[in-house]
């Protein structure tokens, strides 16, 4: 019989997603190269997995301002919803 999944699907530590959600989280945020180089993707890929997996399939809050000329991406959430993720 198969098993029902939760809502919220658990995230694995030291996976590429999970990297960059621990850059994400930091008050200083990261910038597209930060997470092109931490991932080794290319940039349409890491904006895929910002839309898709981090703000649809989780529903983190992220979001992206320009400070010196450098679009720079920050994860602001809700108690415990980030936490959740990283579980």
């Amino acid at each position: 019989m198969p098993t029902v999944a939760s809502a919220a699907p658990a995230l694995r530590a030291q996976t590429k997603q999970a990297q960059l959600i621990e850059m994400l989280v930091k008050p200083s945020g990261a910038s597209m190269v930060q997470m092109m180089a931490l991932t080794g993707w290319q940039a349409h890929t890491v904006r895929g997995a910002l839309s898709g997996a981090l703000r649809k399939r989780l529903g983190l809050d992220v979001q992206g301002q320009v400070e010196e000329g450098v679009r720079v991406y920050r994860i602001h959430s809700r108690a415990g919803t980030v936490e959740a993720a990283r579980s």
